[in-house]
């Protein structure tokens, strides 16, 4: 637990019995008291729970809880999460709208239990082994325990040189795994067995909806779930970008909260600032505390130097720089932060999403054309750009030719197979296109085979919800944000509002080549500006090509 002292500087607590042991670090959000301490136990003592993260529908859940005789001695969500767990079992997980990562322990059974949020935005990892099963929030836990020998996951690593991220269940550590999103893991008489419990999968049981009620539908949800992303007893604000997500979780919460907070990024560069856009919203919005953080090569060096030193397992994200960065300047303004994660994978914000339609013609060309058509962008001019014109044509190449399934991993891919196996010697085979068994990609071909007669739209929504997200997106947010003891709360990720957005048909997200149309038409209708509305994606990163070729030159040699 002491190797998770940023995750929790308020407290640390551990509970003991026989040969189960459970150890939490606390950031202390709702009820202050040290009543609300973990490991947390209610008055039977037969249930012991420790979780990270927050569940922000607490009060719903404890109001059906009194009626139904049940009495609390706090005013904490763990409390309620415990007497959740403890009067429907494995039924609550299901129930709770929030972000978490918990155990919870039966004394009487033996019984011991692991789960993990339905989205991935906390993280569990575990080892199954000859003596029993460790779990903790962070990878470095595991490895400082004595008496374990670790060898690197050469599979895994492989997998990563693809992904540029270690994605689902895989860790770089042999027999360290992640507990995937929505599932549980029970352990129960020296046996471990996985149990999902929650699912959404785009496109299943379509909503009979017109564009009007779905735009007035999704406000109606977004305004509950932005409304309990801000029950906090300690100072939170808005991270503001100037995209559209984040500009609509502050517009909500700002109605809810005249008096929120904001806080944005500026960079020198102007292809990659969004600053004049984030002032532009906030006064738009009438948000008078506005916070500017201005990142420059110093903060990209310091940035840099603190997450290579903090992160367990490489990630191919620039933008866990920017992230780190923000939340370490704005950590002193407050402890609880809202981010507009989530709403390119529900909406199809991404540049891949436009793409799916000229695919259907690429993918059937034969291969000297193909060969043809992918040699002619070395005549590209080069840039250094945020997603310049000749780096999208390579990376959307990339995925011909391949399988549908395996087109949706190589378009985000850092690299092609053939040139990961020239970097890998003797795993040629390993980078097939076709994602068969076994290969770098068949765990993505197992993973849509359920979704194989869904639209490219809603297979390629599945993958990025179900891979990208949880351990691209959702694990740069909790690692670069915890490491300065800040909790990021996401609420685009509701599961009520995952489940709508997946419930839409396809034209209410990507119509006319236009992405996240939804959104853009909830915002126009909020009344937000024309730049913010109508403006292309810009990522979350800084100009990486660039400053390789200067400043940062030296930090990459070394």
């Amino acid at each position: 637990t002491g190797r998770l002292t940023h995750r929790g500087p308020d407290h640390g607590g551990e509970w003991l019995d026989g040969s189960v042991y459970m150890g939490h670090r606390r950031l202390s959000i709702i009820d202050l008291s040290d009543a609300a301490n973990q490991p947390f136990s209610g008055p039977s003592g037969r249930y012991v729970l420790s979780f990270n993260g927050e569940i922000y529908n607490y009060l719903e859940l404890r109001e059906e809880l009194s009626h139904s005789g049940v009495s609390f001695r706090t005013n904490s969500d763990t409390e309620v999460m415990h007497a959740a767990l403890e009067q429907w079992q494995d039924n609550a997980l299901g129930r709770f709208d929030g972000m978490f990562a918990g155990a919870f322990h039966d004394r009487e059974t033996g019984r011991h239990l692991l789960f993990r949020d339905p989205l991935g935005q906390k993280p569990l990892y575990y080892c199954a082994y000859d003596g029993g099963v460790v779990y903790a929030s962070e990878l470095r836990a595991i490895l400082d325990l004595p008496g374990m020998s670790w060898r690197i996951d050469r599979a895994a690593f492989q997998r990563f040189m693809m992904h540029g991220y270690y994605s689902r269940e895989d860790t770089p550590v042999q027999g360290v795994r992640k507990l995937l999103p929505g599932c549980a893991l029970e352990i129960l008489g020296g046996q471990t067995r996985v149990i999902p419990y929650w699912d959404s999968i785009p496109g299943d049981m379509p909503l009979a909806l017109s564009e009007a009620d779905a735009i007035d539908e999704f406000e109606t949800l977004m305004r509950t779930s932005c409304e309990r992303a801000m029950r906090a007893d300690v100072p939170y604000g808005v991270f503001l970008s100037g995209g559209i997500d984040s500009s609509l979780v502050l517009d909500f919460c700002h109605e809810l909260n005249p008096d929120v907070r904001c806080f944005s990024v500026a960079m020198g560069e102007a292809d990659f600032d969004e600053s004049a856009k984030a002032k532009l919203v906030a006064g738009h919005i009438g948000v008078e505390d506005h916070h500017i953080f201005t990142m420059d090569t110093d903060s990209i060096h310091m940035a840099i130097s603190a997450v290579f030193a903090s992160n367990d397992e490489p990630h191919g994200d620039p933008g866990f720089v920017n992230a780190y960065f923000l939340a370490r300047e704005s950590r002193p303004h407050m402890t609880v932060a809202l981010s507009g994660d989530g709403g390119d994978e529900l909406f199809a914000g991404y540049l891949p999403f436009t793409g799916l339609g000229a695919a259907r013609y690429l993918k059937a060309l034969p291969g000297p054309l193909l060969s043809l058509v992918k040699a002619g962008t070395a005549a590209l001019p080069e840039n250094d750009r945020y997603l310049g014109l000749r780096f999208k044509a390579m990376s959307y190449l990339r995925g011909f030719p391949a399988t549908d399934a395996v087109r949706y991993p190589l378009w985000l891919s850092a690299l092609d197979p053939e040139d990961a196996a020239a970097l890998c010697r003797g795993a040629e085979g390993f980078f097939d296109r076709t994602g068969s068994p076994g290969s770098a990609f068949g765990p993505v071909t197992e993973l849509l085979a359920p979704v194989a007669d869904h639209t490219p739209l809603q297979q390629l929504l599945y993958y990025y919800q179900k891979v990208f997200l949880p351990e691209f997106v959702c694990l740069h947010t909790d690692r670069a944000a915890m490491q300065s003891s800040l909790e990021v709360r996401s609420p685009f990720l509701s599961p009520d509002l995952v489940s709508f957005a997946n419930r839409l048909p396809d034209r209410i997200k990507l119509q006319a080549g236009q992405p996240k149309w939804l959104l853009k038409k909830v915002a126009e209708k909020r009344g937000l500006p024309s730049q913010i509305t109508a403006q292309k994606k810009q990522g979350f990163t800084f100009p990486l090509a660039r400053w390789l070729k200067s400043s940062l030159r030296p930090v990459m040699e070394d």
